[in-house]
């Protein structure tokens, strides 16, 4: 286990970190990975809403997983943005590998739904979060690297809130050592996935 950290931002608690050679592949097609980055705000936000349908009576979950909502939606815009200056498209929507793994893995230890959804978001944001500073550090684009430092408060705060829900919600203890659990099952998730320009590519080939 390692850690990286900046000023204002917390060490990474993941189970295994990404090497800095992920971004090489990221230069390989910049605007493929603004793409995948475009679906996976889509997906951020669609997971909130999806929440907040079915959890609508809880007042504090829904106030703030649709304050949430909008910034990934805000976020999404901007990546079409910076895609669209550097001559690429929106692709079409693909499997994340990664998050399916993750959820099909958790499956059978699973034993609350809202905790793990909430554990699990989390997870995936961080995760994203600490795919933002590699980018934010090695990218040689520079607007770029400005871009995903400036997203990396708002990642933080998102990973944040999901696991302040949690804790709100559900026994500390019984947070604390699921999310242990889930740490273990990330780390797998997060190697063993297809390599290439994408958000939450794997570098088990590398």
């Amino acid at each position: 286990m390692g850690a990286r950290s900046q000023p204002g931002v917390k060490p990474f608690k993941l189970h295994t970190l990404t090497p800095p050679s992920w971004v090489a592949m990221v230069e390989l097609d910049v605007p493929a990975l603004l793409s995948d980055h475009a679906h996976c705000e889509l997906k951020a936000a669609s997971t909130a809403q999806a929440l907040i349908l079915k959890y609508r009576t809880n007042t504090t979950l829904v106030a703030e997983l649709s304050e949430m909502a909008a910034e990934e939606m805000e976020h999404f815009r901007q990546a079409v943005q910076l895609m669209h200056a550097r001559g690429g498209t929106l692709g079409p929507v693909e499997t994340n590998v990664y998050a399916e793994r993750l959820l099909k893995l958790s499956g059978p230890t699973r034993k609350e739904v809202l905790l793990d959804r909430l554990l699990i978001a989390s997870l995936i944001e961080l995760r994203s979060l600490e795919r933002f500073q590699l980018l934010a550090d090695g990218l040689a684009d520079a607007e770029l690297r400005t871009v995903y430092r400036e997203l990396m408060p708002c990642e933080a705060g998102h990973q944040a809130l999901f696991d302040r829900l949690a804790r709100s919600l559900f026994d500390p203890e019984l947070v604390a050592a699921r999310q242990q659990e889930l740490f273990e099952i990330e780390g797998r998730c997060a190697h063993e996935a297809p390599p290439g320009p994408r958000m939450h590519a794997g570098w088990a080939t590398l």
